[in-house]
């Protein structure tokens, strides 16, 4: 192995982990609420914490088109409108 690779690989790896270490503790940090603002989360009324989209309505349009051999061959893709 290289001695440049090697250590570069070493590096790299020692800065993950502790980049990793510190990604992983902030959601254990913010999951821990107090109980007086998680009673008030789930008190919320349900309309204003659920969020609902109606379907996109959508159509497949097709042409013929040559492909890289010169054959013609039907190409279809899916238009939202």
């Amino acid at each position: 192995m290289d001695r440049r690779s090697f250590v570069t690989a070493l590096f790299g790896g020692i800065a993950a982990s502790a980049i990793g270490a510190s990604i992983v503790s902030a959601p254990a940090k913010a999951a821990s609420l107090p109980v007086d603002d998680a009673a008030r989360l789930d008190a919320a009324p349900a309309e204003f914490s659920q969020y609902w989209r109606r379907p996109r309505r959508r159509r497949t349009v097709c042409s013929v088109r040559r492909n890289r051999y010169g054959r013609r061959v039907r190409v279809c893709r899916t238009v939202y409108y």
